[in-house]
C-alpha cells in the first residue's frame, strides 16, 4: 500500500515536472535568442544538420541545468534542515526571471526599437561564424557549428535558469524530459519556418507571455511547499 502511494506521488511529480518543463521552454523558446540562431543557419546548413546540432546542445544544456537544481535539492540534507531549500530557490529564480523578462519586454515597447533584441543579437553570433566558417561544409562541420553556437547562447539564459528552478523543485527526469521534448518543437519550428516568423514574431508579447509563465510557476510551486 505504501509502496503504491509512493510510485503514485513519483508518476504525478514526473507528470507535473514534464508538463511544466515542456510548457515553460516551448513558449520561452519560441522568439528567443537560439530559436533564431537555428532558424538563420538551416538557410544556410540545411534544416536536417541544423535541427540535430541545436536539438543535442539544448537536450544536453538541460540535463545539466537539472543537474544542478538537483544539488540545490539537496541543501537541505546537506544543512541538516526540513526547509525546502530548493524549492525556495526555485520559486525565487521564477519570479526573478518572470519579472525580469516583463520588464525587458516592455522596454522594448517604450523604446519602440527591436533592434538591439534576440534577432538582432542571433544574427551578429551567425554572422561571426560565418566568417570563420568554410565555404563548403559536410554535416559532421555544420552539426558542430550549430551545435557550439546553440550550447553558447543557451548557457545563462534564463530558459536554462528556469529549467535549474524547476529541476530544484520538480522531479528531475520529468524536467529534464519535458524541456528536452520543449526545445526539439521549438527548434523544429524554427528551422521549417523560422525565416518567415522573424519577420512577423513580436518579442514584446513573446516576452510578456513568458514572464507571466515563469511568475504563474513560481506561484504554484510556492503553493506546493504548503
Amino acid at each position: 500500500m505504501i509502496a503504491d502511494e509512493m510510485m503514485m506521488t513519483y508518476d504525478n511529480e514526473f507528470l507535473e515536472g514534464l508538463v511544466k518543463s515542456g510548457t515553460m521552454i516551448l513558449i520561452s523558446e519560441i522568439g528567443d535568442k537560439t530559436f533564431f540562431i537555428a532558424a538563420l543557419l538551416a538557410m544556410r546548413l540545411g534544416r536536417f544538420t541544423v535541427l540535430t546540432g541545436a536539438v543535442c546542445a539544448l537536450s544536453l544544456m538541460s540535463f545539466i541545468s537539472v543537474a544542478i537544481g538537483k544539488f540545490f535539492q539537496q541543501i537541505p540534507a546537506a544543512m541538516t534542515t526540513t526547509l525546502p531549500v530548493g524549492e525556495y530557490l526555485a520559486v525565487g529564480l521564477l519570479l526573478f526571471f518572470g519579472v525580469r523578462t516583463l520588464k525587458e519586454a516592455l522596454d522594448v515597447d517604450e523604446d519602440g526599437d527591436e533592434e538591439d533584441g534576440e534577432l538582432a543579437d542571433a544574427q551578429e553570433a551567425v554572422s561571426k561564424s560565418e566568417a570563420g566558417a568554410n565555404k563548403k561544409q559536410g554535416f559532421l562541420a555544420g552539426f558542430w557549428e550549430t551545435f557550439t553556437l546553440v550550447f553558447i547562447a543557451e548557457w545563462g539564459d534564463r530558459s536554462m535558469l528556469a529549467t535549474i528552478a524547476l529541476g530544484a523543485a520538480q522531479s528531475p527526469l520529468g524536467v529534464a524530459l519535458g524541456a528536452s521534448v520543449g526545445h526539439v518543437v521549438a527548434t523544429l519550428i524554427a528551422v521549417v519556418g523560422g525565416a518567415l516568423l522573424s519577420e512577423k514574431i513580436s518579442e514584446k508579447q513573446v516576452g510578456i507571455t513568458g514572464g507571466l509563465l515563469f511568475i504563474v510557476f513560481a506561484v504554484a510551486t510556492l503553493a506546493g511547499v504548503y
